[in-house]
């Protein structure tokens, strides 16, 4: 089974169809802007609670291709209906082209934080997470997903992932910082614990959990405030109790590289020395509890030897277009000579598996 660990939906006025009643009103509306605007190609947003998304100009900015009435979303080689799987088997045949059996898929739109109202937040996420549970069984589960949760309510938190594990989630997403809250605060073992013992990772993935850190950049660049927040998040957890405190727990570190590892696990082991919560971070990623995605541009020999070759796992980033997108990952990896042949396989398989729980 080869496994696409990390790709996407570009979410769709029909996800927002499963909104509660009671939010209808407050629905996401796709708005199409003029072609020469600042927006450029960008050309359309969501409008959710008087706020627009993606933002493309001044501070707080963010970057994406939804909603897909925008230039840059028809552009590209997906239908449109593949892109926001609203043609499952549009998306099941992109899948085959390239030989991928399962993709396990993240957001767009909701890379950011969305609603600063939280009831009107988990309403949303549950739309998605019901949107994406029918498509994985329309796709006889090809099409699995992360769920997505309120963060800064717990209960709510932990009551959708109960729901999501039953509809055809893989994982559930967090960012880097879970709004205002470092990834290591035990306030969050709770929810954490709740996701182990359903079989859930913790995928954290590239995007703007924090709306105090987005406000500092524009869209100029994500890599201050949608990156490197993957690399707090890694700091925060690794260096904290939560994996002795949880045996099943699991995490994951994805769209964010894996060249920082050998920085990061002299950062931890010094943080470790001093706080004495935690074992050594190789141990994690050794014993399959600590998984991260890999580019192919990057020393995956060098940093396998740190890690092991059991912690890699690819994503495709399919369908969107930014320098993470890999195009054909699958062809692409098996035609390596710098790569032993048995990593390899254990990157497009086995090691999502095991992350996945699959």
């Amino acid at each position: 089974m080869i496994i696409d660990a990390d790709a996407h939906v570009e979410e769709s006025e029909a996800m927002f169809e499963r909104l509660d009643k009671e939010f209808r009103a407050r629905r996401p509306l796709p708005i199409k802007l003029e072609r020469d605007t600042v927006y450029g190609r960008y050309n359309a947003v969501w409008l959710i609670d008087g706020e627009t998304y993606p933002k493309m100009v001044g501070k707080g900015g963010t970057i994406f291709r939804t909603p897909t009435l925008m230039e840059a979303a028809t552009q590209k080689r997906e239908s449109i209906g593949a892109q926001e799987i609203t043609d499952v088997a549009a998306r099941i045949k992109d899948m085959d082209k390239v030989k991928i059996d399962t993709q396990v898929v993240f957001p767009s739109l909701f890379l950011t934080h969305t609603a600063d109202d939280v009831k009107l937040e988990a309403a949303l996420l549950r739309a998605y997470n019901t949107f994406l549970g029918e498509c994985a069984v329309a796709s006889k589960n090809r099409i699995r997903f992360a769920a997505l949760v309120p963060i800064r309510d717990m209960a709510a938190s932990i009551k959708e992932i109960q729901r999501c594990a039953k509809i055809g989630a893989a994982a559930v997403m967090l960012q880097g910082l879970a709004w205002d809250k470092l990834l290591g605060d035990e306030s969050l073992f709770p929810f954490y614990e709740v996701a182990a013992d359903f079989n859930l990772p913790l995928c954290v993935h590239l995007g703007w959990g924090c709306p105090a850190l987005t406000r500092l950049f524009d869209a100029s660049t994500n890599f201050y405030s949608a990156i490197l927040p993957v690399v707090m998040g890694f700091n925060s957890i690794m260096s904290s109790a939560a994996f002795e405190k949880i045996p099943k727990l699991r995490f994951s570190f994805l769209e964010a590289g894996a060249a920082w590892i050998p920085f990061m696990l002299k950062q931890v082991r010094r943080d470790n020395a001093r706080r004495k919560l935690a074992q050594d971070p190789v141990e994690y990623f050794k014993t399959g509890r600590v998984f991260v995605s890999a580019e192919p541009d990057e020393d995956m020999n060098g940093i396998a030897a740190l890690i092991g070759e059991d912690s890699f796992v690819l994503g495709s980033d399919y369908p969107h277009g930014d320098p993470s997108r890999q195009e054909d990952m699958v062809a692409e990896f098996r035609e390596r000579d710098d790569l032993p042949k048995t990593m390899v396989e254990k990157m497009l398989s086995d090691n999502p598996r095991r992350l996945y729980g699959m």
